[in-house]
């Protein structure tokens, strides 16, 4: 069953305000102090913003469900809506009681909610509202050590999605179909996807990966990698098991697999999902993969939505070589569409922008130094997209080679070039997560190795 809708009303454990925003000169200064929230203690550094003797949560009527993935969206493309001023804020750092792994956010109310998932699965949760912090408990209080989180908010109310099933893999999680309904979607440890409906669950032998991430469109179709093969023995993302294939399945009327299609018997898959997005800006979305073998290492290359290989990009050319596929979006100067990805992340990192050009995809601009991903994890969500300076433009957030100050990178007519950078505080631990708030703003947040939550949220000014 599902541990959404039916789950236990929140409760408060515990207060803390945020240090308001100072004067206009103390914009850029690092924030130095930790908030440690104590059962029962009020403290605020600000204007209140929220009664601190009630759920945050019931501030503002929340009626719409409203999700955060690790990696955004639920098309798999890493980017979040509306209007930043990342360089512009001092970020607010809450110590957690553990090394987090994981972090996803979402609206809530006036304000948001951040939960992170520590390295032995605990659960911490956050919301903030202006000037104010909470501690939430939330449901449940933990995941399998490792496993991914899936946040649903109903209601105003946070939980983490699971499956009653002893049998539901614990290196993906669960998602809802979608937001009016109480459909689930998951793998099993046998790679069999299961659709649960209030309670009735039906299987179809799909042998998806086992840390598959289950994608869908707004038709409620899912989209996932499938086949598990040791042929390509690279093994940087978490195992040596990657996939031969990509299956498509219609949930409705009835659960049934509408495409699969098979790369050879040579390359594989590697990552744990595609990107479904429009790359060419024709209205329909086309499946983008990162494809790999032993001679020529890892090429970008796009399907439509009928199995056609309609494009791909140079490959390596050798093999143990990776590149990592991060997010489609308006980067172009003039606002094309392009798709960013990392070359070879473990080894001098290079952001690379690409166009699709007839059944080529282009490289039109590099930027090396950055990192992506780190050897041997499942985390791919060490990156975001979105206008997060506020100048209409879109960026791409991604960590230095060293994991401790996070580049923007922006497309010109001459290539693309980092525009400002904010530092992490210490090493990145989590993903990187991203919110959009009712007014239009939007926040970032990651977790770091010193048992630090780092937020970076526009907060009112003193009056």
């Amino acid at each position: 069953m599902l541990t959404g809708r039916s789950i236990p009303v929140l409760v408060a454990l515990s207060l803390a305000a945020v240090g308001c925003r100072s004067d206009a000169a103390n914009l850029t200064a690092p924030r130095a102090d930790l908030y440690e929230p104590e059962v029962g203690e009020a403290l605020t550094l600000g204007p209140k913003i929220a009664e601190t003797s009630g759920a945050l949560a019931s501030s503002s009527a929340v009626t719409q469900a409203s999700s955060g993935f690790t990696y955004q969206q639920q098309d798999g493309n890493r980017i979040v809506a509306g209007q930043g001023q990342l360089p512009d804020l001092i970020p607010l750092d809450i110590a957690l009681t553990g090394r987090p792994i994981w972090l996803v956010a979402a609206a809530l109310g006036e304000g948001s909610v951040w939960v992170a998932i520590l390295d032995d699965g605990q659960t911490e949760a956050y919301q903030v509202v202006g000037q104010t912090v909470k501690r939430l408990a939330i449901v449940p209080a933990s995941l399998s050590p490792g496993m991914p989180p899936m946040l649903v908010v109903e209601d105003g109310f946070p939980s983490l999605l699971t499956a009653q099933d002893d049998n539901a893999s614990i290196l993906t999680h669960v998602i809802r179909l979608t937001p009016s309904t109480e459909a689930l979607a998951y793998i099993n440890s046998s790679g069999g996807l299961v659709i649960e409906v209030n309670g009735e669950r039906v299987l179809l032998a799909v042998n998806a990966l086992p840390d598959a991430r289950l994608l869908m469109d707004d038709l409620g179709r899912l989209l996932f990698l499938s086949d598990p093969t040791s042929r390509y023995g690279h093994g940087v993302l978490g195992d040596r098991i990657e996939a031969g294939s990509i299956t498509l399945v219609e949930t409705m009327p009835s659960p049934r697999i509408a495409l699969q299609v098979e790369i050879g018997p040579e390359n594989v898959i590697e990552g744990i999902s595609p990107i479904w997005a429009d790359l060419d800006g024709d209205g329909a979305r086309e499946i983008i993969v990162t494809e790999s073998n032993a001679s020529q290492g890892a090429q970008i290359v796009a399907y439509d939505q009928q199995g056609n290989r309609v494009a791909a990009g140079p490959a390596i050319g050798a093999g143990s070589r990776w590149r990592h596929q991060l997010a489609v979006a308006p980067f172009g100067p003039n606002g094309e569409l392009e798709l960013v990805a990392v070359l070879t992340p473990h080894i001098g990192g290079v952001v690379e922008f690409y166009r699709m050009r007839a059944d080529r995809l282009e490289i039109v601009a590099r930027v090396p130094g950055y990192s992506s991903h780190g050897i041997g994890s499942r985390n791919l969500d060490t990156a975001i997209a979105g206008d997060l300076d506020g100048d209409g433009r879109i960026e791409l957030l991604v960590p230095d080679q060293a994991q401790q100050v996070l580049g923007a990178i922006r497309r010109n007519l001459a290539g693309a070039e980092t525009v400002w950078t904010i530092p992490i505080g210490g090493i990145l631990s989590t993903n990187l997560a991203g919110v959009t708030l009712a007014d239009g703003s939007l926040g970032v947040g990651i977790g770091r190795e010193d048992n630090v939550l780092r937020l970076w949220l526009p907060i009112a000014d003193r009056p």
